[in-house]
């Protein structure tokens, strides 16, 4: 039995020199390896595309709610633990008016987990504990799972050789669009923190050149992607930064700083034009493809618009309008957004038997859940942006994380125009992490968050 008990000690002194100590529940350290084994492994196996993703997430998930029940009832009583039961009340509401009014098209039973979905960012942000080191190590875990899942989940070089020839390429996840989110948040993030990184290791080192190669394989990732609104997005995201980034450095005394803007400007714009001999015609003709379509919708006639990539979603658009106008403060319940399509007039059969939502998510939240739903994710959204702000004015939320989070709700809310993130798996995962990486700092300013006194579990 004594050597167990040492091993068992050396993995709890292995795992304490790399995962810091919870600081916002009070659990054993046995209970901070499942916890936070069950997280990394979730980070590890979503963008791999494994089906244990999901086993690890909903252990993860049961785990938290016991320690929650039984050790952190003040999380309960918080601002998060209300806009969770608010979320539950509107998608209980919203079933029952259906039921009541169209029980043709209501659902069995109310479906939670659509909108419960979006506050998994909490019950990671619960097991990060507060920790900078801990939530920077989440999200090299799921960087790192996301640069090998195009030869794990798909189909390895040779689609990297489709792509290059101007193929559009999916790298095993659900579509093209959801490749090019994933991809986009991580070149993000590889471009706000390479400032970290370079502090700590300089230009010319191992990690320089991993951190290169990795920028190279996401933004590859995000052209061969061919999704324009992620395009759109990352630029209006990556321009806001650079002028926050110029500002800051504007801000500061020194010889060398309009040396450094000089030399990071060439940089920057030598790997533009590089990248553009190399993929410029892809992008040049993903952007000429719906010529006719911006013509027919620039001319006001709503039936001229063909039913291409941008047509579908005019015409499904337009229809949710008056779908959203009869029923706006609790909307159809959750079948309400496939009613839309499935009653479209004049949309091919191919489209209606394989689209289920709106390419919008703030319309689908709309037309599923009404005002009171979006009123909840809005809402919802504002007090984590505002927390953090405060976390960042009082030096606990570090400012390279809040540079991020920023850039991420910048990308997140327009990509969210163009494609139903809010309600697939890939949005729930990047949502969650990101978000969890914020919020777990903000939980750490916040008294109602400490945890409670008396014995560990």
């Amino acid at each position: 039995m004594l050597p167990i008990k040492n091993l068992a000690k050396d993995w709890k002194g292995i795992f304490a020199q790399f995962w810091q100590r919870n600081e916002l529940i009070d659990v054993s350290t046995n209970l901070q390896m499942l916890g936070g084994a069950l997280l990394l492994l979730y980070a590890a196996l979503f963008p791999l595309g494994s089906d244990f993703a999901d086993t690890a997430k909903t252990l993860f998930i049961v785990l938290t709610f016991w320690v929650l029940f039984t050790r952190g009832r003040n999380w309960l009583n918080s601002p998060v633990g209300w806009f969770f039961a608010a979320a539950l009340l509107v998608q209980m509401l919203s079933w029952a008016g259906m039921l009541m009014a169209y029980p043709e098209w209501t659902e069995s039973s109310p479906k939670f987990h659509r909108l419960g979905q979006w506050f998994v960012f909490a019950a990671i942000a619960c097991w990060l504990g507060g920790s900078t080191r801990n939530t920077l190590i989440l999200w090299l875990t799921a960087l790192l799972a996301l640069l090998l899942a195009p030869w794990v989940a798909g189909g390895g070089f040779a689609e990297w050789i489709d792509g290059a020839r101007g193929q559009r390429v999916e790298f095993g996840f659900h579509n093209a669009q959801h490749t090019a989110i994933l991809f986009g948040v991580a070149l993000l993030g590889l471009a706000v923190f390479s400032r970290r990184l370079f502090r700590y290791t300089g230009l010319l080192s191992i990690s320089s050149l991993a951190w290169a190669v990795a920028v190279g394989i996401c933004a590859l990732a995000v052209l061969y992607s061919q999704t324009r609104a992620i395009w759109f997005a990352l630029a209006v995201s990556l321009f806001t930064l650079l002028i926050v980034c110029v500002f800051i450095v504007l801000r500061k005394q020194g010889k060398g700083v309009w040396l450094r803007l000089i030399a990071w400007g060439t940089v920057i714009g030598v790997a533009m034009v590089a990248l553009w001999v190399k993929v410029g015609d892809v992008v040049s003709k993903r952007l000429g493809l719906e010529r006719n379509t911006v013509d027919a919708l620039l001319s006001g006639n709503l039936d001229s618009i063909p039913y291409s990539s941008i047509g579908v979603r005019i015409h499904s658009w337009h229809a949710a309008m008056n779908w959203i106008a009869e029923r706006p403060l609790l909307g159809w319940g959750g079948k309400g957004r496939r009613l839309v399509i499935q009653n479209l007039q004049g949309m091919p059969s191919e489209f209606k038997n394989t689209i289920g939502h709106l390419h919008n998510s703030y319309l689908d939240l709309l037309v599923n859940y009404g005002v009171l739903g979006a009123l909840v994710w809005g809402v919802l959204n504002c007090w984590v942006f505002i927390l953090a702000y405060k976390s960042w004015r009082r030096g606990v939320l570090p400012g390279d994380f809040f540079l991020f989070y920023i850039g991420f709700m910048i990308l997140w809310l327009i990509a969210n125009c163009f494609e139903s993130y809010l309600f697939y798996s890939s949005g729930h995962f990047i949502f969650g992490i990101v978000v969890a990486g914020i919020a777990t700092h903000i939980f750490r300013c916040r008294s109602e968050f400490r945890p409670e006194p008396g014995r560990n579990l």
